[in-house]
């Protein structure tokens, strides 16, 4: 007989098909009478659905958490640990995808191409030259978290001929720089590129007081969770051109956005997209359903978030 399991966020809609090989599967934006929930053992979330105690609670025989995707932000690690609720992720699986879009979005927003294509739509190419933009060669682009993303972005922006450093809880004795002070580290880039884990530990770790101290020439680019920025100082500096730019692909509350954003003619703002692409989307359904068979049926679990 087949595990019953619950998806929750309509994100992993084009994937359930890849669950439902091994498991019964419910998803929860489907479920419109009482929901069941004490017949679940296990659960497929995405990092930043809201997997809080109200929400786990309501599972009485819940086993694992089973995340679709790398970061886990969303899931209440004291709640699972104090209830024996494992959590798994999919680590790894993104990093190129996320890699890409950071590189894409930094070349994107300091070479003006999404205004350089609105410059043609509305034809007036033919009354004027484009506004000049910046060179990235021989800037510094410091990256905030050099984990493996950090680490894969980092490969790529060495065929631009960037000067790399980056800042970080440890040093992680690489041929770059390393910054064991934020505020060190931000006077002296071009580019801040923000790869780093969400959650408590760094909320609002990008706010007025780093803001301030970065060259007014300079560029922002976030691609890891939208907690890492202090929105309203971010707002605040770009509606003053404090800095050059921002390039966003996450939100503190996505999918809604501050307005105030929309209104900036100096922002590039991108629908968390980092991970969205087929290949990756299909691997992280294909591990996280495996996590769950790993754990439950096999009993050898795999991918394991450590609380």
């Amino acid at each position: 007989m087949k595990l019953n399991i619950l998806i929750t966020d309509i994100l992993i809609k084009d994937f359930v098909p890849v669950y439902k090989k091994d498991f019964n599967v419910d998803c929860l934006w489907q479920l419109r009478n009482k929901i069941e929930f004490s017949k679940y053992e296990a659960i497929v979330v995405t990092g930043g659905f809201k997997t809080d105690k109200k929400f786990l609670t309501k599972f009485k025989n819940l086993k694992i958490v089973s995340v679709f995707g790398v970061g886990y932000d969303g899931v209440d690690l004291n709640y699972c640990k104090n209830n024996n609720i494992v959590i798994t992720n999919t680590p790894k699986v993104l990093t190129n995808d996320v890699a890409d879009l950071a590189l894409g979005l930094m070349i994107a927003l300091s070479r003006k191409i999404n205004e350089a294509h609105n410059f043609i739509l509305k034809k007036k190419w033919n009354k004027k030259p484009f506004d000049l933009t910046t060179s990235l060669t021989n800037k510094t682009v410091g990256i905030v978290g050099m984990g493996e993303i950090g680490k894969a972005f980092s490969k790529r922006v060495k065929s631009l001929s960037m000067k790399i450093v980056y800042y970080g809880p440890n040093n992680k004795n690489l041929n770059y720089k390393y910054f064991k002070n934020l505020k060190d580290m931000a006077s002296l880039i071009d580019v801040m590129v923000i790869t780093c884990i969400g959650g408590s530990e760094t909320k609002h770790l990008i706010n007025k007081n780093i803001f301030k101290l970065m060259k007014p020439s300079s560029i922002l680019v976030n691609i890891s969770r939208g907690s890492v920025i202090n929105e309203i100082d971010l707002l605040e500096v770009l509606k003053k051109n404090l800095i050059s730019g921002a390039a966003l692909d996450v939100f503190k509350m996505e999918p809604k956005i501050n307005n105030k954003f929309l209104k900036l003619n100096n922002v590039l703002l991108s629908p968390h997209n980092g991970s969205a692409t087929f290949d990756t989307r299909d691997n992280m359904a294909r591990i996280s359903s495996q996590n769950i068979s790993n754990y439950l049926i096999s009993n050898n679990l795999k991918n394991q978030v450590k609380y």
